[in-house]
């Protein structure tokens, strides 16, 4: 990320943990202003994302691998559903609605691939865990605080943590995952961010495996996300700077590839509001075809 993003992550990380005692405090649902929770949002972004980043990087580092041969099936893919609702002991009061999965990876051709592909998703779940109580604790705490009045009217909180495939075939598996967050405010904090495995290998591929030319790589897929960002009905949600950091949102967890071409993910407050949703932008194989590496461009 460039400069301006990586202070602004680090500046309100340390501020969400010099808050995080008061907001555990908190009395009823709603935040005290806007503007508190907008931080609160972008510094568990932030903190997720920094998460889901690591973990990618280090089954990408493990150096060059030989493609395997192609296989005759596309993987198979199911999800194990964890979805839950943890309640008070005592009152028996909703404290945290859980909805999350787990993809698992079949490849009766090529099963070590598949055990590569199935150990990336189950470290995952059990970091999730991790944030899941942090939650429970932080919804027992405020539930605690509530008069019996407010505790009528307490919903809970939700967090969720949910996958889908997005494509797969004989080369790639492509799944997507979106991450939430609520605490009572007005709307919940989300990130999507995606997985683009080698399937005859296990590898989850980084944008150095899938291009040869990396800089010119970005400069088309910039020009995508422009086109894409500035007319309908994105245009009216950018923010006033937003070609500032139009280079920094194809990163190595939020592309993935499909039958059409390569999909970037541009999630919210990057160059747009959170109202402007996510985003995905999807740029044809035909124009990347001279900077990518061959084996992932469907012909």
């Amino acid at each position: 990320m460039k400069k301006k993003i990586l202070l602004l992550g680090l500046g309100i990380c340390l501020l969400f943990a010099a808050c995080s005692g008061k907001k555990t405090a908190e009395k009823g649902n709603q935040p005290d202003t806007e503007q508190e929770e907008k931080k609160e949002d972008t510094s568990e972004k932030t903190e997720r994302k920094d998460s889901d980043s690591k973990e990618e990087k280090e089954n990408s580092s493990a150096g060059a691998e030989e493609p395997g041969k192609e296989l005759s099936q596309p993987p198979e893919v199911t999800f194990t559903d964890y979805s839950q609702d943890i309640t008070d002991e005592g009152s028996g009061a909703i404290l945290l609605s859980v909805m999350e999965n787990s993809p698992v990876v079949s490849i009766p051709e090529n099963e070590a691939a598949a055990e590569k592909i199935n150990m990336a998703f189950e470290q995952k779940h059990t970091e999730t865990q991790k944030y899941i109580e942090e939650d429970t604790e932080l919804a027992r705490s405020a539930y605690q605080d509530l008069s019996d009045e407010e505790k009528e009217s307490w919903t809970g909180y939700g967090y969720g943590s949910v996958y889908k495939m997005m494509y797969a075939s004989t080369r790639i598996l492509s799944i997507e995952a979106e991450s939430y967050q609520w605490q009572g405010t007005p709307h919940p904090n989300t990130w999507t961010f995606s997985y683009c495995f080698d399937a005859t290998t296990g590898k989850l591929l980084s944008l150095a495996d899938i291009f040869t030319d990396k800089a010119k790589a970005g400069e088309i897929v910039e020009k995508h996300i422009l086109k894409t960002i500035t007319e309908d009905p994105y245009k009216e949600y950018l923010m006033e700077d937003y070609e500032s950091y139009v280079s920094d949102i194809l990163t190595e967890d939020v592309f993935y590839l499909n039958e059409k071409g390569l999909v970037v993910i541009c999630n919210p407050y990057l160059v747009t509001a959170y109202a402007g949703g996510k985003i995905e932008i999807e740029v044809p194989y035909q124009e990347l075809e001279e900077v990518m590496n061959e084996l992932y461009v469907l012909k």
